[in-house]
């Protein structure tokens, strides 16, 4: 029933496979691009090369390039030296890398990109663990300036409607009324603990308001979409007024 209603199936997911996948041919090496992505959008990159007994699969260093963009080129060998591990794989200077015969090629390109991701997600997000600290720290002090610091509370942990705990950077106690604010990084974690949090919030009979705060919206991306369907978003830097208007 179902082949006759979709007679291009079959190609339509070729061809997206295809998208995700691709490999490229330089002289005695390829390049294998995967559908997983380094923190800068790219696709983590694989590279095969001939052996002895069979192939020498690495990263082409795009994992140490990702670090170096940042100035973080210094936490490749520890980042590595972890990631490899549970691959177990070999790495030197810059690269993470093994060496497999055709059987095992499969396998190989998978775990090196694997590891490879891991090396980058790793150190940034120990950056971005920083940039949240960084933002919550700021942002208390903005608070207590903005709203008075009788109306800043200790505590910062509310549950949600599942009566799961959830910490938070500061709560302000406004009219009655409580405003949950919760510093987030760009990092993917950050945005998505933020949003599970602040959804199981909003689900409560009375609900805080709820406000992000992030240091630039602009380098958010799409994940600034994800954070505006849990609540507000302001950036850190905004004028005393636009934090009211959130509150409000």
């Amino acid at each position: 029933m179902i082949a006759p209603a979709y007679p291009h199936l079959n190609d339509a997911v070729e061809r997206a496979v295809g998208e995700m996948l691709r490999v490229q041919h330089w002289g005695t090496q390829t390049f294998v691009s995967t559908p997983i992505f380094y923190p800068s959008g790219s696709p983590v990159t694989v590279r095969v090369s001939p052996a002895e007994g069979g192939f020498r699969i690495d990263d082409g260093g795009f994992a140490y390039r990702e670090l170096e963009s940042v100035g973080f080129e210094r936490s490749f060998a520890s980042a590595a030296d972890k990631a490899r591990q549970s691959e177990s794989l070999d790495r030197d200077r810059r690269c993470l890398f093994t060496y497999a015969d055709a059987e095992q090629l499969s396998r190989a390109i998978s775990d090196v990109a694997l590891a490879s991701w891991n090396v980058a997600d790793r150190v940034f997000k120990r950056i971005a663990d920083q940039e949240e600290r960084d933002i919550e720290e700021y942002l208390r002090g903005r608070l207590v300036s903005i709203f008075g610091a009788s109306n800043l509370e200790d505590r910062q942990t509310i549950s949600g409607s599942s009566t799961n705990p959830w910490d938070v950077s500061a709560i302000i106690q406004i009219d009655g009324h409580e405003v949950v604010f919760q510093a987030v990084s760009d990092h993917a974690n950050s945005v998505y603990r933020t949003s599970t949090a602040f959804h199981d919030l909003a689900a409560l009979p009375h609900a805080p308001k709820l406000i992000s705060v992030v240091k630039d919206k602009a380098s958010m991306g799409r994940k600034l979409i994800m954070l505006s369907q849990a609540g507000r978003v302001i950036q850190s830097d905004q004028a005393d007024v636009d934090y009211l208007k959130a509150a409000a």
